[in-house]
């Protein structure tokens, strides 16, 4: 009996040793200030996983499919009853008919008018480029371009009006407005100083009816163009067509004054003062022969002729007596060329 009770105690001894070695055991581990790695204490304290590197997305499809199966069981849906799936009805865009697109187009039209009369051309432009955004194959939509590329011009936009100006022409070759849009698109390259552009528009212009009353802008546009690049020959020229398509006509008069003030202004005074007593004497029952007479007076002072520059000065005073504004500025050339006269004779004199 006693050498039992011996070997239990023991054996109790035994037990709590052990006991006590386990917990020195896990203070050192959590306790300790010495870093561990992840693998020394995955070695350590080893996962249960077995793949320590598991896939993301196979625990997201097992739970998803746990969370299917978890949702088949509570809803119970029988097996045999098939899944109706309901579609969203869209309703269909009623397309509109060509009289509901023109009614628009015109409607907005007229309300983008209402600010191009005030001066307010960005409101306009605002609501006429809407149009050729909404509707840009509409047929009438020539009006809108028309008026949009005068717009953009009238705000300095010169690039977007010459856009819109040559899409008119483009798309509308036979329209009423095509002449006024070619000036419009020629004046456009003025502007900007591209001179060979307008140049071929007028010459273009020209070319198709060079007689006719809607040309005569481009024969005097282009005289202009070519008296700024001091082609006076190409000037010279230009007049003597007009004067030749329009015949006793107020463009005839027109070239005529002008070419006698480039022939002037470059010194040939005799081919001048032809072309003014030329215009005295076939128009001389109208304003322009008063004053073709007081430019011959100017012409002559010009040229350093005083003499005859007074006498044509006279003329005037006397031939057009009943032309009373002609008649005071010729006695007051008259009295200015009086008073030059004695200057230069007290300054000699002396």
């Amino acid at each position: 009996m006693k050498k039992i009770f011996i070997f239990s105690l023991v054996l109790v001894l035994f037990s709590f040793n052990y006991l006590i070695s386990e917990n020195v055991s896990d203070d050192v581990f959590f306790n300790n200030n010495t870093v561990v790695s992840i693998d020394e204490m995955n070695k350590a304290d080893p996962d249960p996983t077995p793949d320590v590197n598991f896939n993301l997305a196979e625990i997201d499809t097992a739970t998803s499919d746990t969370s299917t199966t978890q949702t088949q069981a509570t809803t119970s849906t029988p097996a045999s009853e098939p899944t109706v799936v309901f579609q969203e009805v869209v309703p269909e865009q009623k397309q509109m008919t060509k009289e509901e697109i023109e009614r628009d187009i015109k409607v907005l039209f007229a309300e983008g008018k209402k600010y191009y009369d005030i001066e307010d051309y960005e409101g306009a432009i605002e609501i006429w480029e809407r149009i050729l955004q909404n509707y840009p194959t509409a047929k009438t939509n020539s009006d809108v371009r028309y008026y949009l590329g005068m717009a953009y011009e009238y705000i300095g936009n010169l690039p977007k009006a010459i856009e819109h100006y040559q899409k008119f022409m483009a798309e509308n070759p036979k329209h009423s407005l095509i002449i006024e849009v070619s000036y419009r698109l020629a004046g456009c390259y003025s502007k900007l100083e591209k001179y060979p552009y307008s140049m071929e528009i007028y010459r273009d212009i020209i070319r198709k009816a060079p007689g006719k009353k809607e040309t005569i802008r481009a024969y005097f546009n282009l005289a202009q163009i070519y008296m700024k690049q001091e082609k006076y020959k190409k000037v010279i020229n230009i007049y003597r067509n007009i004067m030749k398509y329009y015949p006793n006509t107020q463009w005839e008069v027109q070239a005529r004054f002008q070419l006698a003030s480039l022939f002037a202004q470059i010194g040939n005074y005799k081919n001048s003062i032809n072309e003014y007593k030329i215009i005295k004497y076939k128009f001389k029952d109208t304003d322009w022969a008063p004053m073709a007479a007081m430019h011959i007076g100017d012409t002559y002072k010009l040229a350093g002729d005083l003499k005859e520059a007074k006498d044509a000065y006279s003329r005037v005073v006397y031939e057009f007596y009943n032309k009373e504004i002609y008649v005071q500025q010729a006695e007051e050339k008259i009295r200015a060329l009086k008073q030059y006269k004695e200057l230069e004779n007290k300054l000699y004199v002396k």
